[in-house]
C-alpha cells in the first residue's frame, strides 16, 4: 500500500493482565489482514511478535512489539505489550506513543489487578479507551459476568458494540450491534447475515443503550432524541468517533483471536472509530504541558523505546508528534 497520510493511521497499544491474548490479538490482526502466511501463536514458540528467546522460552511478552497491520487503505500501528509486572516500565512507555489503549480481558477471568492498574495509567496519560473479551470460546468463558465485572470497576459508559453467538464451545460468531447484523464464518467465508431471532432482544436492548450514550455527542441530537425520535444508522456512526474520544462511550468487542472469530469486527471499527493521532490533538509531556499534532509545525518526535539489535545496532522506535522526519 502507498505511505498512508495522518488520517489514514491508527497507533494502537494493546495492554492488560499477562496471559489475556494480547500477543495472540496482534498475531490475528497481522493474518487477518494477510500480512503474514500464518496465525502466529506464543504456545508453540512460533509468534512473529515474541521472537526473543527468552520469550519463547517462557510463553509471555517480556518487551514491546511493534506490528504494523495493514488494512483497506489505512495502517493499524499495533503496540504488544507485557502485561506482567516486572515489565510495567516498557508498558507504560509504549502507552505514550499510542492515541488508543486496547484492553485485551480473559471471558473466564475477567478483569484483573494488572488491568485496573493500567487503566488508571491510561486514564492520567488522557488516552481513549476499548476493550477485547478474549477467549469466548473456552470453556467457563461467561461474556454477561465478564461485562458486569467490567461495569463494577471501570462505569457504565462501559458498551458492547459486539456480542457473542453462543459461549464456550457454543460460540458461533458475533452481533454487530453498530450495524445490527451477525458476523459468522460459513464455508471458510466470513459474512454479514441477519440477526438469528434468538439473539435479537438482546441486540435491541444493546442498540437502545448504544444510542443513549452516542447521542450525549451533540446537544442537537440529543434534544431530537429525548422528544422520541430514533437515531438514523449515520447519525449513529457519525457521532461515534466523537462519543469514544470524548469517553462518553467505552467499546466493548468480543471474540477469540484462536479461531479468529470477532477480529474483523474489531478492525473495522478501528479504523472508521477510533482516534487519528490528529483528532486525539495534543501529545502530553512528563511536565504536564501538551505539544499539538501538527504535520506543519516544526518537528518534534518521542522515543519510547530503544534496543541493542545484535544486525544493526542501536535502534530506536520514534513516534512523530510533529512536523515531518526524513529518513
Amino acid at each position: 500500500m502507498a505511505a498512508p497520510n495522518t488520517e489514514q493511521v491508527r497507533n494502537i497499544v494493546l495492554v492488560g493482565q499477562d496471559g489475556s491474548g494480547k500477543t495472540s490479538l496482534a498475531e490475528a490482526m497481522l493474518y487477518v489482514s494477510g500480512k503474514t502466511p500464518r496465525m502466529g501463536t506464543t504456545h508453540d514458540g512460533k509468534s512473529y511478535l515474541d521472537y526473543d528467546e527468552e520469550e519463547i522460552k517462557r510463553r509471555f511478552t517480556i518487551s514491546t512489539s511493534v506490528a504494523p497491520v495493514p488494512y483497506k487503505d489505512f495502517k493499524i500501528n499495533v503496540l504488544d505489550t507485557s502485561g506482567h509486572p516486572d515489565f510495567i516500565g516498557d508498558t507504560l512507555s509504549t502507552m505514550q506513543a499510542a492515541e488508543m489503549a486496547l484492553f485485551v480481558v480473559d471471558a473466564v477471568d475477567g478483569p484483573q489487578s494488572m488491568t485496573s492498574r493500567l487503566w488508571r495509567e491510561a486514564e492520567t496519560m488522557r488516552l481513549s479507551r476499548a476493550i477485547f473479551i478474549n477467549h469466548i470460546d473456552r470453556e467457563g468463558a461467561n461474556f454477561a459476568l465478564a461485562m458486569a465485572q467490567l461495569h463494577a470497576r471501570f462505569g457504565s459508559r462501559v458498551m458492547a458494540v459486539t456480542t457473542p453467538m453462543g459461549n464456550g464451545e457454543d460460540f458461533c460468531g458475533v452481533i454487530d450491534i453498530i450495524r445490527m447484523k451477525a458476523r459468522v464464518h460459513e464455508g471458510g467465508e466470513k459474512k454479514f447475515i441477519d440477526i438469528p431471532a434468538e439473539y435479537m432482544p438482546g441486540a435491541v436492548e444493546n442498540r437502545e443503550k448504544l444510542c443513549d450514550l452516542v447521542a450525549e455527542a451533540d446537544d442537537e441530537l440529543m434534544e431530537k432524541y429525548l422528544e422520541g425520535e430514533e437515531l438514523t444508522q449515520q447519525e449513529i456512526e457519525d457521532l461515534l468517533d466523537k462519543a469514544i474520544a470524548q469517553e462518553l462511550i467505552i467499546p466493548v468487542f468480543v471474540g477469540s483471536t484462536i479461531i479468529e472469530q470477532g477480529i474483523s469486527a474489531l478492525m473495522e471499527d478501528i479504523i472508521s472509530y477510533f482516534p487519528t493521532p490528529q483528532s486525539h490533538g495534543r501529545f502530553l509531556l512528563a511536565s504536564g504541558d501538551t505539544i499539538r499534532v501538527d504535520e506543519s509545525k516544526r518537528p518534534g518526535a518521542f522515543v519510547f523505546k530503544t534496543v541493542a539489535d545484535p544486525f544493526v545496532g542501536r535502534l530506536s522506535y520514534v513516534k512523530v508528534i510533529a512536523g515531518t522526519l526524513e529518513p
